[in-house]
Order: C-alpha cells, then structure tokens, then sequence
C-alpha cells in the first residue's frame, strides 16, 4: 500500500516538473562589449559582457558561462566562469566574463598587433553557452564584428 503511495507522489512530481519546462520560454542574450584591459606582463585579458533577458515567472540562477573570444580571426581565449548572477524573473541582467588568454595565443596576438600599431580596430568574434540549469538548454550567443583597442566600442 505504501509502495503505491510513493509511486503516485513520484509520478506527480515529474508531471508537475515536465509541464514546469513547458510553460518555460528560452531566455535570450547578446554580447554588449568586448573591452582589451591592461594585462600582466605577457597575459592579455578581456572584459566580456553579456546581456541576458528571462521572459519566464522564475529566477534562473546562471551555473557557467562556456565562452571563446578571437580576434584578427585568432581564437586566443577559451573558458569558463563561474558564480555568476542570478537573472530575475521577468528581467535583466548583465553579466561580464574576465577572460586571460594563455601564454601562446598572448604572444600570437601581442605579434599581429604589433606588426601594425597604428591598427584601433580589430574584428572580433566571441561565441558564449550559458548554462541556466537543468529546466532549460543551454542559451547560445554569439557575435562578430570589429572593437576598438583603445576604447573597447563594438562596431
């Protein structure tokens, strides 16, 4: 008798769980700046911000961003961020990554960019996942274009 009991309350929750994704809409996200900031001797690092909206009745707590930012068609930074903002039900949120790239894809980039210092922009392309838990797939951002050095403004 009691087996049936659990039975049913499990069958219930997942029904109650499966018709919760349902009624969930995909949150959306754009990149809304790129910015180079002064590295570390040979480290280069960026400032990613992101731009996310949550359209549903919940919070979705953002788990980790996966992201890859390249410039001059160099991918030079991969990673993930964690601990990242909750987005309000119904809201907004921005969400900045600061990204070092590696010793390799630093010096790779260091030389191009050297090889003409009167360049200010560059294009870009950064591809970003963000992983807003287990009730919705992962949100997909991406976006190219070029990024003042100096200034960090997207064109």
């Amino acid at each position: 008798m009691r087996v049936s009991y659990w039975i049913a309350g499990a069958m219930l929750a997942l029904s109650g769980c499966s018709s919760l994704q349902q009624s969930l809409q995909a949150p959306t996200a754009s990149v809304n700046s790129v910015k180079v900031m002064p590295g570390n001797g040979l480290n280069v690092r960026f400032l990613v911000g992101l731009h996310v909206k949550n359209p549903n009745f919940i919070p979705l707590p953002v788990h980790g961003v996966n992201y890859a930012v390249s410039l001059s068609g160099q991918e030079v930074v991969t990673g993930n961020s964690q601990n990242q903002p909750t987005i309000p039900a119904h809201g907004e949120q921005d969400i900045e990554i600061e990204a070092v790239a590696n010793l390799v894809n630093g010096l790779t980039l260091a030389n191009a960019l050297l090889a003409n210092p009167l360049q200010q922009t560059v294009p870009y392309n950064v591809k970003a996942s963000i992983d807003v838990g287990a009730l919705l797939p992962n949100i997909p951002v991406q976006k190219s274009g070029s990024v003042n050095l100096t200034t960090g403004e997207l064109k």
